[in-house]
């Protein structure tokens, strides 16, 4: 197990950190955490800014999180951020066709969401 003063360093190994206590180690790593908590809250809040018209497309964005399996989940959620089908079964060691056929369901499923909410 490192220290938290050793896990700076390995991080931080081009800077000189002579006077860096276990102390502030710990400091620097907590501020680090607190710092990635913030983003997380801040990316969420961001997101329910949007104009009413379209809010429309959130909630049926929470409905298919519901009604996604999980693996149809972490298909979608991939292909959301452009990987390709082959990387997909590559990361998650199923086969293509089991992605394609994922991705479909996936779909299909946002297919009908859209066609039956209300626009507001």
């Amino acid at each position: 197990m490192y220290s938290c003063l050793s896990f700076v360093a390995f991080f931080c190994n081009d800077v000189d950190w002579p006077n860096l206590t276990e102390a502030d180690a710990n400091r620097l790593t907590e501020a680090i955490d607190l710092g990635e908590e913030a983003k997380w809250k801040l990316k969420i809040f961001r997101s329910g800014l949007i104009p009413l018209e379209d809010r429309w497309l959130q909630e049926a964005a929470h409905t298919a999180f519901d009604l996604f399996s999980d693996r149809e989940r972490q298909v979608f959620s991939l292909r959301c951020r452009t990987h390709s089908f082959p990387l997909i079964a590559s990361h998650l060691g199923i086969s293509v066709s089991s992605v394609k056929t994922y991705w479909r369901r996936a779909l299909s499923k946002c297919s009908r969401l859209w066609e039956s909410s209300i626009h507001l």
